[in-house]
């Protein structure tokens, strides 16, 4: 089992886009795949349940202490389960803290869907949630999805430096497996400068853009994602690259 975090210190980056359809891809590859959606915003949840609500989440987990494979739900995608939020994640880290649970809860709480996963893709939280850094230190690789702007150099900086700062302080940290441009606009002049900034910065860690487009927006108002509402599209085959570049990286250097 892989766990890797989709995070990003900035918001609206596109980092639910980016766990729903790598989720739909892999599992159309055969792959057993669960999103656990650490964002107490619970897009994931809302685009996997379409809009259903939820009474049991990741709360009931880390909290409640029920059992994790009860609270997994399918979604309407084939080989694609959801460990969901609901209004009550945004306070589960603070009650962990409160009353001083282990740094590794997150972590060791998740364990068990190894006996029901070949990849976990966690929707990480906001950095400034209290929750950030335990979820982070659940994964074992690190996708970070960023919009080709000023800040983003910037902000991607800020996150591999917290990664270095969580393996000296706690012996562990996700790797960092790919950096994402998205809602690339790369006819013009500025995000071309940002990309380039991004490769020179990072190397070939910076993974094919996904382009800037109203189809997501358009698949996520019917719950489905682009491979179904618009398989053929630019942004389809997008994904379909950031997905091979996943198991390029995580299986064919395991064999």
């Amino acid at each position: 089992m892989s766990i890797i975090a989709i995070a990003n210190q900035k918001g609206g980056v596109g980092k639910t886009t980016l766990a729903v359809h790598l989720a739909y891809w892999l599992a159309q590859q055969g792959r057993k795949v669960i999103i656990v959606d650490a964002d107490p915003q619970g897009n994931a949840t809302s685009w996997a349940l379409n809009g259903e609500l939820v009474s049991s989440a990741l709360w009931d987990l880390l909290i409640a202490e029920r059992p994790l494979l009860s609270l997994i739900q399918d979604t309407r995608w084939a080989g694609v389960g959801i460990l969901p939020s609901n209004s009550k994640t945004g306070d589960a880290m603070t009650v962990l803290r409160t009353i001083h649970a282990p740094f590794s809860k997150v972590a060791s709480s998740l364990r068990p869907l190894e006996r029901v996963a070949d990849y976990v893709l966690i929707d990480m939280p906001p950095s400034r949630n209290s929750g950030f850094l335990e979820t982070l230190f659940a994964a074992e690789h690190l996708l970070i999805p960023t919009q080709l702007e000023r800040m983003a150099v910037e902000g991607i900086v800020t996150l591999t430096e917290t990664l270095v700062a969580l393996r000296s302080q706690q012996g562990a940290a996700p790797q960092l497996l790919g950096i994402v441009p998205n809602m690339a606009r790369l006819h013009t002049n500025e995000h071309q400068h940002y990309l380039a900034s991004l490769v020179e910065h990072f190397g070939d860690v910076v993974w094919p853009a996904i382009p800037n487009t109203v189809k997501v927006a358009e698949a996520n108002s019917f719950s489905e994602t682009v491979f179904e509402f618009a398989p053929k599209s630019q942004i389809a085959e997008a994904f379909e690259k950031i997905g091979q570049r996943v198991l390029l990286n995580l299986e064919e250097v395991s064999r």
